[in-house]
């Protein structure tokens, strides 16, 4: 066994921390939108907010500290892949420190001020945007497992057609609908 493949294994697991999670909190709010429980999604934002700071961030920056060390390692900065998976890492953070998390602790707020309404209102708006966000961060795991080239043509095109698809079906929707007013 060498340093390459100790550090890969825990840029493995880190990654896994980062987006297992995130993949729990929103199957439980689909599954309490679907028993129409705003109370329960109400409390799994919370939890968004909350493991924002003490999860996410230190999960998602392991695991791109990790994958820079493997990358370096390897000598793999000339690989699509690892450029691809850059990108993907940097739009995903991005989303869950600049637009999940603090509409997140705007809910929170919203609910502890007894605004319910406007709380689920933005509280379904955020999960159109975790929706897009995770498959984002599905393409960027395809991304690292099937290590497509710059001339693999053919599976960048399936990639951009479903982030392209995601958009379509979750992004926009939500960005366009109306916020409720307190």
């Amino acid at each position: 066994m060498d340093w390459y493949s100790v550090v890969k294994f825990l840029h493995v697991c880190a990654a896994i921390c980062w987006v297992g999670g995130g993949i729990v909190l929103i199957f439980m709010a689909i599954m309490a939108g679907r028993r129409k429980d705003t109370a329960e999604q109400l409390a799994i934002v919370g939890h968004v907010g909350a493991l924002g700071t003490i999860w996410f961030i230190p999960a998602s920056l392991a695991t791109v500290v990790l994958g820079v060390i493997v990358a370096t390692l390897g000598g793999l900065w000339s690989s699509a892949w690892v450029v691809l998976g850059l990108v993907g890492f940097a739009a995903t953070f991005a989303t869950g420190n600049f637009v999940l998390k603090p509409t997140a602790d705007r809910i929170s707020a919203l609910t502890r001020d007894g605004k319910i309404d406007v709380a689920a209102s933005e509280g379904q708006r955020i999960l159109g945007v975790s929706k897009f966000d995770f498959v984002m961060l599905f393409t960027v795991v395809a991304d690292m497992v099937l290590k497509p080239t710059w001339t693999d043509y053919w599976l960048l095109g399936i990639m951009a057609v479903v982030l392209i698809v995601a958009a379509g079906l979750f992004l926009v929707p939500a960005l366009a609908r109306k916020p409720v007013m307190a």
